[in-house]
């Protein structure tokens, strides 16, 4: 019942998804994380600093919105460019559910701000398609991830995605990679001048060395915190997802196949992306929820049997109930 509702984007779902982000932010800001404060990229210790005097509610409330912001924007960005071969609310549906699945996501922590650059900047590889003027969108790609870097350094990582994508939607042109190159950099270059100036070049560099490389993606955060149940059954979701995208990619467009291809590299990025991750800690396990819910929309978009999509689905929530009884008990 309610993979329809989504699936026919019925206008119930308008309002389904802000009830629901305003009921699960009340509940896991009690349980989740509070307020992330842990060795703080410069510009998320901006945001900290603008924080300081705010009621302890403040984090919670701009969480909040950020958040069902972006599920709305997740979903705008599907339909405008058509990655799926039919409009629906089920990426808005699924992200909104994976963003929410584990109370420790449901904390203001970097990786909610780094979320939002990553929309946007997915937003602008898509428009590369056929552009006729590629450059600026080239640049606010790099720049995006810079910045978003400055607030969540493993999101450098994502530059990889944007390399990765020119060399799907469009042909190649050193152009591209030298603007890029200079877009990455760019806000990287407006911290230093500012560090310089305000002779805090050792606070920049121990916020970087601070923020270490991990040399192996740990998903032990998860696990060691009861989340083998939640690691088992989204894997073996995202496995029937591949499969059913792999089954029918060649009967879409080559259009929508090089967006299937970004949307999956940005998964492998994502995770690429934990190996960069100097905490363990769980919320740092959000990045992935973009390409994850488009994912696994597409799955149930194209589920030929409504019994087995609702099974899975109500399979998914009841993973999510164990996430939070298990905080409570």
């Amino acid at each position: 019942m309610i993979i329809n509702v989504f699936k026919n984007s019925q206008p119930a779902s308008l309002v389904i998804i802000p009830v629901f982000m305003v009921a699960m932010w009340l509940l896991g800001w009690q349980t989740g994380g509070g307020l992330i404060v842990q060795n703080p990229m410069p510009l998320y210790n901006l945001v900290l600093w603008m924080m300081s005097g705010a009621p302890a509610w403040f984090p919670g409330l701009i969480g909040f919105l950020l958040t069902t912001a972006q599920v709305f924007y997740l979903n705008h960005i599907i339909i405008k460019h058509e990655v799926l071969f039919k409009n629906s609310y089920l990426p808005a549906l699924f992200y909104m559910l994976f963003l929410t699945f584990i109370p420790q996501f449901l904390s203001f922590n970097p990786v909610i701000i780094t979320n939002t650059f990553l929309l946007l900047a997915l937003d602008k590889i898509f428009r590369l398609y056929k552009s006729t003027n590629p450059l600026p969108l080239v640049f606010d790609t790099c720049f995006l991830i810079g910045v978003a870097t400055l607030f969540y350094l493993p999101a450098i990582s994502f530059f990889l995605l944007f390399a990765i994508s020119i060399l799907i939607l469009k042909t190649f042109s050193w152009r591209d990679w030298m603007v890029g190159i200079v877009g990455l950099l760019l806000p990287f270059f407006f911290a230093f001048v500012y560090y310089f100036w305000y002779d805090g070049l050792d606070e920049l560099k121990e916020k970087f060395f601070l923020n270490n490389i991990r040399q192996l993606i740990d998903t032990g955060g998860l696990a060691l915190q009861g989340y083998r149940i939640t690691l088992v059954v989204i894997t073996l979701i995202t496995i029937l997802a591949i499969i059913r995208i792999r089954q029918n990619f060649y009967k879409n467009a080559t259009r929508i196949r090089n967006y299937q291809q970004v949307i999956f590299m940005f998964m492998l990025v994502a995770l690429l992306s934990l190996a960069f991750a100097g905490s363990v800690a769980v919320y740092r396990f959000s990045i992935v929820t973009i390409p994850l819910g488009t994912m696994i929309s597409y799955y149930f978009l194209a589920a030929k049997k409504a019994w087995i999509s609702e099974v899975i689905f109500w399979l998914l929530i009841a993973t999510m109930a164990v996430n939070y009884v298990s905080v409570y008990s």
